[in-house]
């Protein structure tokens, strides 16, 4: 049988809590859903890489040619 190689990390399991549906207004909605953008955007970048993009990338002298 195979041994693991990667170390055991530890889970935490969360229960679902069924919260009922509430109004919020559009410019809540909006400020939402850039907050959301900009976590998930951070999430899937590394660090120093979303700052690459906002300037253009390493190759934005090339852009201009």
């Amino acid at each position: 049988m195979k041994q693991r190689t990667q170390p055991i990390t530890q889970q935490f399991n969360l229960s679902l809590v069924s919260a009922p549906a509430i109004v919020i207004c559009e410019d809540k909605q909006n400020e939402l859903k850039r907050a959301l953008v900009e976590l998930l955007v951070s999430a899937a970048c590394p660090e120093g890489e979303t700052e690459d993009r906002q300037r253009g990338g390493n190759d934005e002298s090339q852009t201009n040619r």
